[in-house]
């Protein structure tokens, strides 16, 4: 067997590099159910919007999900008849995608394009990933017979933009079977008729490339849209005094629902629960005679508050694409809206040209994930006393219970071999406060050297600061009551994070602001009854912003040098790190560039699910501890630091040794890093050697070609005179 192809690429020296994360998802957990998760850290769901493409060049279909609520792109590779989290992929689609992303071959070279929305119309994205290579976008220029520009263009009068409110989702399907592709949008700004676009690319060029659209019906098969579930119909008036009275966004989906020939539509709004189906009555192959009498609920008659609009692709993997159904909401209009349950699946039982729809899973893929709903707000605590870190995590509301309430996932394993089973959803019955928005921390409240358990909690606008009162001597013991410590923010979505700031024993507080600035609380009061008085506003020089709403903090040793770091997450989904926080005046020294991506080979800002709630904790052991993320999508990420052990004596130190990814497919570079000097060997199960030895440096990462290889192997290292193995799966 030939020698293993190795390419060396130096990251930066620990010395410079002491905040190096990387996302970790082999923790196991066991959910309610006492099943084990497949996604148990891959962040949640809430409104998702479903295409599939090719990601790895693997000839499968990838699953790529757009998150409207956390306004990022979540991508899952087929693997084995099943979805696996790969979020190195994420990065790697344009930074442009915003309100909504449809990918569809419109150019048929085999690859899908995006069509995603901008404030002033549509934009697209061209694939032009070479083979094998990363993916790589170019978007695409339309001209306006002047001028070239990235608004898709349609002709009306003349060319303009195709312009649609912020809440709408068009359909981008071939309407008229010449093979191009079409789009329905509603017009604008009226939004209750629906458009029709038609794309003359196959009759004037010959190609489906040029995307040459023309506005050819501006109130398609004569429907308007009056209110939530009425309609009119061959263009006459609505029965609610003749106008329409419902605002807010629209998605149509296009499809031939009952293989006669035609282009029918479904159609949903926001603020309405019910997807209804446009019939095209007309046998019509040219969507612009379409005739439609009648909308009804379709696959069925259900409920999903609010807005639930439709995708459809094969995601059991049996060449038959399902329906999947999902709030396209951006924000928590309403209390009932359940994001524990907001991405339902209907297996298409039927076929392609004439779908059956059955068996629907409310929880597609987020029922294997750590998923509280919205708003989870993670915190640890060795609450059994066993030695290691339990986890509990907060939610803007509990649908069991009408309220808020905090779940709580025993650490059944080891103090360095964590793993989870789910005990409660409502701990300390929390929710019988009747509380929204539930934050909890860990803070000794009263200088007992006890950690209390403390929670901020919403009433009305208000959200008010409380603590319980660890009494507890072997273990925690919160039974006591609940204390109002008066402290108030008026916005919820304003986060107040305990911290001893001055280090005088009394633990101070830590506020973000609705406006992008922290606030530091000096408690002046006493151990037994905190109160807390403004000592500087704009702390660390973190002033009001249109780039940073509501900062939650989280305070700790990230880099075990004997001082504490601040880090804080915002609305955009990432972190930023400030280290010694306590030294410096302002936030101008701040990392954001923290998480590492293999397949960039770089570190980046990422983001870690729209509005965030970072946390440290030491779930391994290690002397440099971990970074947990909550999000609005109601789940959890964990940053596990790369080099972990950096500050240890040598003697003693268990090297950190990073294999990744694993399974890593044949055609991928297996990527491989240590903080010590050793080398490696990759062998096979039966102890045959599988390539040359290989040298590596402390503080480097090794990229090695494994083409050649397919199976379960074994790299064995020789570092400090001592062997360690790690087990890996090339596929």
């Amino acid at each position: 067997m030939r020698a293993l192809l190795l390419l060396l690429l130096i990251i930066p020296a620990l010395a410079s590099a002491q905040f190096c994360y990387e996302l970790d998802q082999s923790i196991p957990v066991t959910g309610a159910g006492n099943f084990t998760l497949k996604y148990p850290w891959s962040g949640g769901l809430n409104a998702t919007q479903i295409s599939t493409m090719d990601l790895n060049h693997d000839a499968k279909e990838d699953l790529v999900i757009f998150e409207r609520m956390g306004d990022l792109v979540l991508t899952f590779l087929q693997q084995d008849g099943e979805y696996v989290h790969a979020p190195e992929y994420e990065v790697l689609f344009p930074e442009g995608i915003t309100n909504w992303l449809l990918l569809r071959d419109f150019n048929n070279d085999g690859l899908k394009d995006i069509f995603t929305g901008d404030a002033l119309g549509v934009k697209v994205y061209i694939n032009k990933t070479p083979a094998g290579g990363t993916l790589t976008w170019q978007p695409f220029l339309f001209f306006n017979g002047t001028s070239k520009g990235p608004l898709l263009l349609t002709k009306k009068t003349s060319k303009a933009p195709l312009q649609m409110t912020y809440d709408d989702l068009p359909s981008i399907a071939d309407a008229d079977g010449d093979g191009d592709l079409d789009i329905f949008s509603m017009d604008f700004p009226g939004a209750s008729r629906i458009e029709y676009h038609r794309n003359y690319s196959v009759e004037r060029y010959g190609t489906r490339d040029s995307l040459d659209f023309e506005r050819v019906s501006t109130s398609w098969a004569g429907v308007r849209e009056c209110a939530c579930g009425v309609f009119a119909f061959n263009n006459g008036s609505c029965p609610t005094s003749g106008k329409e009275n419902h605002a807010g966004g629209k998605s149509l989906f296009a499809l031939d629902a009952d293989n006669d020939g035609d282009t029918d539509l479904l159609f949903a709004e926001a603020g309405c629960d019910q997807l209804f189906l446009f019939e095209n009555e007309s046998g019509d192959s040219n969507a612009a005679n379409a005739v439609v009498n009648t909308a009804v609920p379709y696959p069925e008659t259900f409920s999903m508050v609010n807005y639930p609009s439709p995708y459809s692709e094969d995601l059991d993997f049996d060449g038959i694409r399902d329906l999947i159904i999902s709030p396209n909401l951006f924000v928590r209009e309403f209390d009932e809206t359940d994001f524990q349950q907001s991405v339902w699946f209907y297996k298409n039982t039927g076929t392609n040209i004439l779908p059956s729809y059955s068996s629907v899973n409310k929880t597609f893929l987020q029922g294997d994930m750590i998923d509280v709903g919205d708003n989870a707000v993670p915190a640890f605590f060795d609450a059994d006393n066993d030695g290691d870190q339990d986890l509990f995590i907060g939610c803007y509301i509990n649908h069991a219970y009408g309220a808020g309430s905090v779940y709580f996932f025993e650490n059944t394993g080891t103090s360095t071999e964590p793993q989870y089973e789910f005990v409660t959803d409502d701990y300390r019955s929390l929710s019988t406060l009747n509380h929204v928005n539930i934050k909890p921390k860990f803070a000794d409240m009263n200088s007992d050297a006890k950690q209390d358990f403390v929670f901020t909690a919403q009433t009305g606008t208000v959200t008010q600061l409380y603590y319980i009162v660890n009494s507890g001597t072997t273990q925690a013991d919160f039974s006591g009551s609940v204390t109002a410590t008066g402290f108030t923010v008026l916005w919820r979505e304003e986060n107040i994070t305990p911290a001893d700031v001055n280090q005088d024993g009394l633990t101070d507080l830590i506020v973000g602001r609705l406006n992008g600035a922290l606030d530091y609380w000096k408690n002046t009061g006493t151990s037994q009854s905190p109160a807390f008085t403004l000592e500087q506003a704009n702390y660390l020089s973190l002033t009001s912003s249109v780039l940073r709403q509501n900062p939650s903090v989280a305070t700790g040793d990230l880099n075990n040098d004997g001082k504490d770091d601040l880090i804080y997450g915002d609305q955009t989904g990432k972190i930023t790190l400030i280290s010694k926080y306590r030294e410096v005046a302002d936030a101008s020294g701040s990392i954001t560039n923290i998480v590492y991506n293999s397949t960039l080979d770089e570190y980046i800002a990422q983001n870690l699910g729209g509005r965030i709630w970072p946390t440290i904790t030491n779930l391994y052991g290690f002397p440099k501890p971990e970074i947990v993320t909550g999000n609005i999508l109601g789940g959890l990420h964990i940053l596990k630091n790369r080099f972990p052990t950096t500050g240890l004596p040598e003697e003693t130190a268990e090297p950190a040794i990073s294999v990744y990814p694993n399974p890593v497919p044949a055609s991928q570079n297996l990527t491989v890093a240590t903080d010590a000097a050793g080398s490696f060997r990759i062998f096979t199960v039966l102890g045959q050697p599988a390539g040359e030895p290989i040298e590596i440096t402390g503080g480097e990462s090794i990229q090695v070609s494994v083409d050649q290889l397919k199976g379960v192997y074994v790299l064995k290292f020789s570092i400090r005179g001592k062997t360690y193995s790690r087990k890996i799966v090339i596929r």
